[in-house]
């Protein structure tokens, strides 16, 4: 490692916070580069990574962030993504293997870029690079009102979709339906009233689920009621917000053609076709067709942030 040092979240070990403090200033390796971090955003990954969940370092100390935004040597703006370990996107520099990022276009800022490269990528391979989801099809987002579960809820719309958006949160439902989703179902009711009111906007052909766990249940009910056997459901599980564990009643599979697959790294994308999405989803949000709530910290204050409230906005930190 380099004797230079950076300021950086530094990860001590599992379930802890990350700490500013400095660390070894990354040096680029055969077909690496080194990035100057403009932002990065905390996601629900990032946390899961700190806890040992899902893509959990190997060893500590290590920096947090698996994805920001910044700049090359050369100058050119990009949202990285992967870095290589121990360095992560939540430092003043990181290094990343060539290519692995996407341009940033002219027009948008940092910030917006950051907060949206994660949920907005997210949601847009699964609607459309995994999903196939199509004009005139019904889609049910279960989780909408998360950042990316908005995002999905705004992709399905744009691609001409039915979409029906269920969430906790009754203010970013009416907001969903104000720009365009079709039905809102509030998910914090009892099994039954849940499910019945799931089954009343179907049948479905594909469900976004970052949720998981009892709403999933009332979906798994309410799908052996609506949905017609010659008509394929494939329910893409993205997240688990609601809980770890979900019941699939067998009758479920027998009674409804459910394909239930997970959502995750890679994909069928290419790099040039998620470039294109992810410039059209930023030059969306500059629009003002697509909002997410977002707020800007100071790299300096990811302890306090990172503990800090848990809803559905976006923190982003600045270096």
């Amino acid at each position: 490692m380099s004797t230079q040092q950076i300021h950086a979240a530094v990860l001590h070990r599992v379930g802890r916070a990350p700490r500013y403090e400095a660390f070894p200033a990354p040096e680029a390796g055969a077909g690496e580069a080194v990035v100057t971090v403009a932002a990065a955003a905390l996601k629900p990954s990032d946390r899961l990574m700190a806890d040992g969940v899902h893509y959990a370092p190997a060893s500590f100390p290590h920096v947090a962030g698996l994805d920001g935004v910044g700049r090359l040597e050369d100058g050119t703006r990009v949202a990285f993504f992967a870095p290589r370990a121990p360095y992560g996107g939540m430092a003043e520099r990181t290094v990343v293997r060539e290519g692995m990022w996407l341009p940033v276009p002219e027009g948008a800022d940092d910030v917006t870029a950051a907060a949206l490269l994660n949920p907005g990528m997210a949601a847009w391979k699964t609607v459309v690079a995994e999903g196939g989801l199509s004009a005139g099809q019904t889609v049910l987002v279960l989780g909408a009102t998360g950042a990316s579960g908005r995002v999905a809820a705004h992709v399905a719309k744009r691609r001409g979709a039915r979409v029906v958006a269920a969430g906790r949160d009754r203010r970013v439902l009416d907001e969903l339906v104000a720009r365009g989703a079709d039905a809102a179902i509030g998910v914090d009711r009892p099994h039954g009233e849940l499910a019945d009111a799931i089954a009343a906007e179907g049948p479905y052909d594909l469900v976004v689920d970052y949720l998981w766990s009892p709403p999933a249940e009332a979906l798994f009910d309410a799908l052996m009621r609506v949905n017609d056997p010659a008509r394929p459901i494939r329910h893409i599980l993205v997240g688990m917000a609601a809980g770890e564990n979900a019941t699939l009643p067998a009758m479920t599979l027998r009674k409804a053609p459910v394909h239930l697959v997970g959502s995750g790294r890679g994909g069928r994308a290419s790099l040039a076709e998620s470039a294109e999405a992810f410039a059209d989803l930023l030059h969306q949000a500059v629009a003002g067709e697509l909002v997410l709530d977002v707020e800007t910290v100071p790299l300096s204050g990811v302890a306090e942030a990172w503990t800090g409230a848990k809803g559905d906005g976006r923190i982003v930190f600045v270096p």
